[in-house]
């Protein structure tokens, strides 16, 4: 019992610490800490990341590498390749025998630029006229694991189709659409599509996107793009006639034929045109190419008259992104003329998208054991 309470009374006695050199440690060790955070929050540096998206009708042609080649790497901005490349084509020939040459081809042929495919897929008619997303990316970032694929609604692909019945065998109007994840922060969506063709369908168009827009369900977070791309088969409205068009393509004045632009009149604000509304708060950067349809296969020539019906030549295909900011931006949007082989013209945007990252995993860590650290101590 005596020995007991000795222990006790020599605990009592012990000299406690002054209060001020607690405080002054607890501010030290706030202080080196704050300063560590401080420094590898500023040691990061920015990586961009370019990628380059294709749309093209092909129109049942079959492109060699070297039409590939020009569609990847062509009008490059300071000759950087992009570190991925994303291709959406609409009316791709599809065998019933044999092979497929354009899947094989574009296969190859960006290997052969060290790039490797890491998504390839299509909706519709797996006979005839396919719509097909392929994404390819370098095998420097395959190798960073800077990229990630994503699943949409639990699939690696989303598709939509127009039709309910047979839409397997015969369709071939639909969108597919795909999800990567950039640096684990950064969402992008691809939304290749092949919307319902014809002068005046508008509201058919808007219906196919609804469907879409329905179907679709993602997580997204405050760093999401998404990117509208396709055969949209938006057509130039009866308002100007084809003499007028042609006139303003010869003294290319675009703005001209874009001020009766089904797209670009829907999406305006004022809603006294009458017209079914979508893709409203997507953005398109400014057009400066000429329509990219309907032309004479192999030539210059708009075929203004097919069936009796006037043709009017219009901005079918189009590249749209759901949002801006100052992450992301638009190189260039562009057509490419000298491809010729489809009565479409292929359209490409370049897009580099810049954020703050360190691409250390190791790092990430120790700056959230720090901040874990830091709240410690100021509550302690």
């Amino acid at each position: 019992m005596k020995r007991k309470k000795t222990l006790i009374r020599s605990q009592m006695t012990k000299p406690a610490a002054p209060c001020h050199l607690s405080s002054m440690k607890k501010f030290v060790s706030f202080f080196i800490l704050l300063l560590f955070y401080f420094q590898l929050i500023y040691s990061q540096t920015t990586i961009p990341f370019r990628f380059r998206i294709i749309t093209w009708n092909v129109g049942n042609s079959e492109p060699n590498c070297e039409t590939f080649r020009q569609l990847a790497f062509s009008s490059n901005v300071d000759s950087i390749k992009g570190d991925l490349i994303v291709f959406g084509f609409q009316e791709s020939a599809k065998k019933v025998f044999g092979s497929y040459s354009l899947h094989k081809t574009i296969i190859q042929c960006l290997q052969n630029h060290q790039y490797t495919m890491i998504l390839s897929d299509y909706v519709g008619s797996n006979v005839i006229k396919p719509i097909w997303l392929y994404l390819f990316v370098t095998n420097v970032i395959l190798q960073s694991e800077r990229l990630h694929l994503l699943t949409i609604n639990g699939e690696t692909t989303l598709k939509v189709y127009q039709d309910k019945i047979l839409e397997n065998i015969f369709g071939y109007k639909g969108i597919i659409a795909s999800q990567i994840q950039i640096d684990n922060v950064t969402n992008l969506v691809f939304v290749n599509m092949h919307l319902p063709a014809g002068e005046g369908k508008l509201t058919e168009r808007c219906q196919l996107l609804s469907k879409f827009f329905q179907t679709y369900q993602t997580n997204s977070n405050n760093q999401s793009y998404m990117f509208i791309l396709g055969d949209q088969n938006w057509r130039t409205m009866d308002s100007m006639s084809i003499a007028d068009i042609l006139q303003a393509i010869q003294e290319n004045d675009y703005q001209n034929i874009l001020n009766n632009d089904e797209l670009t009149r829907m999406r305006q604000n004022d809603h006294s045109n009458g017209l079914t509304q979508c893709l409203r708060t997507f953005y398109e950067a400014p057009i400066t190419f000429p329509p990219t349809y309907k032309y004479v296969v192999n030539t210059d020539i708009y075929l203004t008259m097919k069936d009796r019906k006037d043709r009017r030549p219009s901005y079918t295909d189009r590249i749209l992104v759901s949002n801006m900011s100052t992450d992301l931006q638009i190189l260039r949007y562009s057509s490419m003329n000298d491809i010729k082989m489809s009565d479409h013209r292929p359209v490409f945007a370049d897009f580099l998208l810049q954020r703050q990252t360190n691409g250390n995993k190791s790092m990430q860590q120790t700056v959230n054991i720090l901040e874990v650290a830091l709240v410690e101590i100021n509550n302690s």
